[in-house]
């Protein structure tokens, strides 16, 4: 963070003798963000039926992902008339904090207790992009349309089973576990964006967007079973930020903005190429954390 936040005061120095007549803004931000995605399947079992948030499966599975780290994210903004503008915003978060996933399957017409539990290291990356199209309407208020991308990749390694077929004195080490999912999240939304000022050079900056119908994708590799597998379904994505944004030095062309961002994705339902009695039932990615960026117009 604290070199980051030195490239974003170099920028600053080199863009203080622009004009105040920008033409164009460009945000460079860091999003120390934590959070975690999980999903399930449903599927048949071997006689017995159980509920599962309201719908009924004989079977259950079930993965958790840690994702924790740091986005380095810019965006581009450029005016097309005095009330349009449009943007790109594009995230990476090259490396995930190293984490503990775990993998929990149930059977539900054998028994309701955990049919398998197993433990892995997780690793990976994640990308995110937004391309808006926004129009004033209102005095410091704007409406924006676009579309909207999530990608997430995880990398499981070094697994441990602690409960194997209803044994919970299962102690089994998966040294070569090397399996990996990829879970995409991607369709248009709508947002407003606003700001309050709240002194000279002090405001109050936030954004809302929603996506109520997103095309959802899963690509899973599990390499100790030779088993490649896909899902696909429909969901829905929610992105939002608040933050105080500082004036520097009375030039009103550079900025530095602090404050809190939260994106959260579901998955309504969906299926699984390997069988059509399996339902991919859940998938929610939460990401959330502080940002600090700078903007710059020239």
């Amino acid at each position: 963070m604290l070199k980051f936040a030195g490239l974003v005061f170099a920028l600053m120095l080199t863009t203080l003798s622009f004009s105040q007549a920008a033409a164009a803004t460009l945000s460079l931000s860091n999003w120390q963000a934590s959070g975690s995605q999980m999903w399930r399947i449903t599927f048949p079992g071997y006689g017995g039926l159980s509920t599962i948030d309201g719908k009924t499966a004989s079977g259950t599975s079930e993965l958790y992902y840690p994702q924790s780290g740091n986005y380095a994210t810019i965006s581009y903004e450029k005016p097309l008339s005095p009330t349009r503008k449009i943007n790109l915003e594009v995230g990476i978060l090259g490396t995930f904090t190293s984490g503990t996933g775990t993998d929990s399957d149930w059977d539900y017409s054998q028994s309701e207790k955990l049919w398998h539990y197993g433990v892995f290291e997780t690793g990976g990356n994640s990308t995110i992009i937004n391309l808006d199209f926004k129009h004033t309407i209102g005095n410091n208020t704007d409406f924006f349309y676009g579309y909207g991308y999530s990608n997430s990749h995880y990398v499981m390694t070094q697994g441990h089973y602690s409960i194997l077929d209803y044994d919970d004195n299962a102690n089994i080490s998966l040294p070569n576990l090397n399996s990996t999912y990829s879970l995409v999240y991607h369709g248009p939304h709508i947002g407003l964006a606003a700001t309050k000022q709240l002194a000279p050079k002090l405001a109050l900056v936030g954004s809302l967007s929603y996506s109520p119908l997103t095309l959802v994708q899963g690509h899973g590799w599990w390499n100790l079973r030779d088993l490649d597998f896909r899902h696909l379904g429909t969901g829905q994505m929610l992105d939002g930020k608040i933050g105080l944004r500082y004036n520097v030095a009375n030039h009103r062309d550079n900025s530095l903005t602090l404050g809190y961002r939260y994106q959260q994705n579901n998955l309504f339902t969906g299926s699984e190429n390997t069988s059509e009695q399996i339902t991919w039932d859940k998938a929610t990615k939460v990401q959330q954390g502080w940002y600090m960026g700078g903007d710059f117009r020239f």
